[in-house]
C-alpha cells in the first residue's frame, strides 16, 4: 500500500514504494532510507502527481506512521 500525506512518499512494500518513485518522477539518490519510515519526500510536479494518484491513499503523516507501524506488528 502506498500512502503520501502532501510530502511524503511511504509504503508498506519498499519496491512498490521505488516503482511509484520512479513512475512519478522521483530520482532513487533522493529515497530517504531511514530504518523505522524509508520515505521519498515528493514536491512540485512529483507532488502533484501523486496527488491525483489513485493508487495513492492521502492521509495525515499521523495517520501514514500509524499504519505503516501497524503493517509492521502485523
Amino acid at each position: 500500500m502506498l500512502y503520501f500525506d502532501g510530502t511524503h512518499l511511504m509504503a508498506t512494500d519498499e519496491a512498490e514504494l521505488h516503482a511509484k518513485a520512479r513512475q512519478v518522477g522521483l530520482k532513487r539518490k533522493w529515497f530517504q532510507a531511514h530504518v523505522k519510515h524509508p520515505h521519498y519526500d515528493a514536491w512540485a510536479k512529483p507532488k502533484t502527481r501523486l496527488m491525483a494518484d489513485p493508487d495513492v491513499q492521502k492521509v495525515t503523516a499521523r495517520d501514514m506512521l500509524r499504519r505503516l507501524r501497524e503493517k509492521v506488528t502485523e
